[in-house]
């Protein structure tokens, strides 16, 4: 009597599991969110080391005037996705094949500011499309730089905190 309940206790834990499984994979199989205008252009970009769920990560899309790099209201678009610690994957449609590049940032206080500080050293995590790690000034258009073409394109991209 006392095996039939435990095989009962465990035919109802294995059911259980095996349903938490089916769920977490319908829900991983479902198609990932893209911001933007659809287009046959996309970018998935994830974004590792992320530290905290406070505020949001953000991506700033640039294009190829290298003018405009860096330059307040320079970006061609924003996006941002509420914060999860470690790696997230963000989804762009980008507007055509080319070449861009992308700074992201976490805005860990949700201000929608990357915040700096002296001699305009970023305050909060940060990193570059190819991984460029700035040293004594920002990076440039050229090291920055990728090409996307129809279809996805990938990037990982560090987050570095001060």
């Amino acid at each position: 009597m006392v095996e039939g309940r435990v095989l009962r206790g465990l035919g109802g834990t294995l059911v259980a599991a095996l349903a938490w499984f089916i769920m977490a994979s319908a829900a991983a199989a479902q198609p990932l969110a893209c911001h933007g205008t659809p287009t046959n252009v996309r970018l998935l970009i994830d974004v590792q080391g992320v530290r905290s769920n406070h505020g949001y990560v953000v991506a700033n899309l640039y294009g190829p005037d290298r003018r405009r790099f860096l330059e307040d209201n320079g970006w061609l678009a924003v996006w941002r996705d509420p914060a999860r610690p470690g790696t997230e994957t963000m989804c762009l449609y980008l507007p055509a094949p080319g070449t861009y590049a992308l700074v992201m940032y976490h805005d860990a206080n949700g201000n929608g500011v990357l915040d700096q500080g002296p001699f305009g050293i970023p305050l909060e995590g940060f990193g570059f499309s190819n991984n460029v790690r700035p040293f004594l000034m920002a990076p440039s258009l050229k090291s920055a730089s990728f090409f996307a073409g129809a279809g996805d394109t990938r990037l990982q991209i560090r987050l570095h905190y001060p």
